[in-house]
């Protein structure tokens, strides 16, 4: 009878061992599926801005330094939070709108743009130039924006690649409405400092950059120009 109670409790003492760890296995393995799983900073997506993204970026705030306050803590001192650029059609063009708002996003810049009024549909180049000044010529508009904004010296290339100009943001995918949105952060673009975009202008091109074409992408005539300026919207 003694041996019997002995082998009783050396197996309720097994048995809850075997309850905890298991318990402490599933524990492990949900924080490791959240940690997986977790949201970056900065979501990236297809859809416009919110009115309140644009309005607190007019007004010197980020949503997504909002969401992101640890982010937003390693931006660089003294930058300004936003900068905005309205593009202006190189000739009349009516329906045309455009805007692109820079905004600072942890220690990085994110890059929202809409456009309405745009032809052809399909991709269209689009670049940070380095001279803020959109001239309109009849000879080739906008060329007084000067070439793509590349203060480390580096090949063109997709936004995406080991080494790019600063200000290839590759296209926007214009919709057979007429209509492109992109939305991009990048941390080759600044809002203060050697790679600041304030005071340089944006530029929508004719046609695709190719990604490869030395040194524009082969992207085409220019349809569209705005100077960006910190925390308000860049004429021409």
């Amino acid at each position: 009878m003694k041996q019997a109670r002995i082998g009783w409790a050396v197996g309720a003492a097994a048995l809850v061992l075997s309850i905890s760890s298991c318990a402490t296995s599933t524990t492990t393995a949900g924080t490791a599926t959240a940690a997986a799983g977790a949201q970056p900073a900065v979501k990236v997506s297809d859809e416009p801005m919110k009115p309140e993204e644009i309005a607190a970026a007019q007004a010197g705030g980020s949503a997504a330094t909002a969401a992101a306050p640890a982010a937003a803590a390693t931006a660089p001192a003294g930058a300004p939070a936003s900068a905005q650029a309205v593009l202006q059609p190189a000739k009349d063009t009516p329906g045309f709108s455009g805007r692109v708002i820079f905004y600072q996003a942890g220690s990085q810049v994110r890059v929202v743009a809409d456009v309405t009024g745009v032809s052809p549909p399909g991709n269209h180049g689009f670049h940070v130039h380095e001279n803020g000044k959109c001239e309109r010529d009849p000879g080739k508009d906008f060329a007084t924006a000067g070439g793509h904004f590349n203060p480390a010296g580096a090949p063109h290339a997709c936004p995406d690649a080991a080494s790019h100009h600063a200000g290839d943001l590759g296209n926007i995918v214009i919709n057979a409405d007429g209509s492109g949105h992109l939305d991009v952060t990048t941390s080759a673009l600044s809002l203060s400092g050697a790679t600041s975009v304030v005071g340089r202008a944006m530029i929508l091109h004719a046609g695709t950059d190719d990604c490869t074409t030395q040194p524009t992408g082969n992207a085409g005539g220019r349809l569209a120009c705005g100077v960006i300026a910190a925390g308000g919207a860049g004429g021409h």
